[in-house]
């Protein structure tokens, strides 16, 4: 581990600062196709997924004010709902919120009244990262002082 964070380290982990990122609505929305698989090999939008692109805006900013509070737990900062005006306007919530969080519920919002079986499957894998966020937002990057004590 490199000490950079938000980097993986060792078994798969990766190690979520309190290092603020920030994450375009655009760079949102296309994380969330990729979640559901619907972005093409040289990362258009199909056009039959433009829909999804119109209602895009409305449900990052329904998640922002959803997920609002969590950050603000996380990141021990005083609660504000972070709306954007357009996509390209940047998101600015700690790396575990823009990393899982937030591209899980987008692309669980996205789905919803297409197919019900990935609807649900991603209803648990957003919910699942809220509590995940919950537990581990407040890890710390320290660096390795003594491997064997």
């Amino acid at each position: 581990f490199t000490g950079v964070p938000g980097t993986p380290a060792a078994a798969g982990i990766t190690f979520f600062c309190e290092r603020r990122i920030t994450m375009t609505g655009n760079q949102l929305f296309q994380t969330a196709l990729d979640i559901l698989g619907l972005r093409t090999a040289s990362g258009n939008i199909p056009a039959d997924a433009a829909d999804m692109q119109e209602r895009a805006l409305s449900l990052i900013n329904l998640l922002l004010a959803e997920n609002s509070a969590l950050d603000c737990r996380i990141s021990k900062t005083e609660q504000k709902v972070k709306q954007i005006n357009s996509m390209t306007d940047t998101v600015a919530f700690s790396d575990i919120m823009c990393g899982s969080v937030l591209p899980k519920g987008l692309a669980k919002l996205l789905s919803d009244g297409e197919d019900d079986t990935l609807a649900a499957k991603l209803a648990a894998d957003y919910s699942a990262a809220r509590t995940e966020a919950l537990r581990f937002g407040n890890a710390k990057c320290m660096p390795i002082t003594e491997v064997y004590g």
